[in-house]
């Protein structure tokens, strides 16, 4: 058994080293992996619980089924993420939507668990404004584009969450300790240090 964690922890460490240092966005760039970017896990079926906790707004569907993503989901999720500076919607890519639920399925969460979305889409506006008091906001943010979701899990480590995301190899990642929230997008392999 021994063995086997440590062989694990192994494949995790050497997942997660081996980069090249490059500029980041927002905070202090720590590692820019090379290599291929993985795509989402093949499975029939996918569903997601998505909560905006402010609002109590609430996502509880089959997004993915028989091949395809269903368009009244997805706008029903587009919604969620909205921004909620300027109340736009905008199209969230369905890849990032994967991506959350293969980090559920990594970190052996039930389907039900719900995510916390505390910011989704980014009009370019309401960016600019956070540039301004907000170190961590990239000037060309994913968040802009649709890419990237700032979430926590109730009850998970943050960090937990971050280091699992960072061995997938899908985007940029990073763990906000302040408040327990992780950032993943769909933008180059990269984890930074936050405060």
């Amino acid at each position: 058994m021994k063995r086997i964690v440590l062989g694990l922890l192994v494949l995790v460490l050497l997942a997660a080293c081996g980069g090249v240092a490059g500029s980041g966005s927002g905070g202090k760039l720590v590692k820019q992996y090379g290599g291929t970017k993985t795509r989402p896990d093949e499975v029939p079926t996918r569903s997601i619980v998505l909560l905006h906790p402010q609002s109590g707004e609430r996502v509880n569907q089959t997004y993915y089924a028989n091949g395809r993503y269903k368009p009244e989901v997805m706008a029903a999720i587009d919604h969620l993420f909205r921004d909620r500076h300027t109340n736009e919607v905008y199209k969230i890519d369905p890849e990032l939507i994967d991506y959350l639920v293969d980090i559920r399925t990594r970190l052996g969460l039930p389907p039900g668990v719900t995510f916390e979305i505390l910011s989704g889409y980014r009009s370019p506006e309401t960016n600019a404004k956070l540039k301004l008091t907000n170190g961590n906001v990239a000037k060309e943010s994913f968040h802009m584009r649709g890419w990237a979701v700032d979430f926590r899990v109730p009850k998970v480590n943050g960090k937990a969450i971050a280091e699992i995301a960072k061995t997938m190899q899908r985007g940029g990642v990073s763990y906000y300790p302040s408040d327990n929230h992780v950032h993943v997008d769909l933008g180059n392999i990269r984890t930074w240090t936050t405060k």
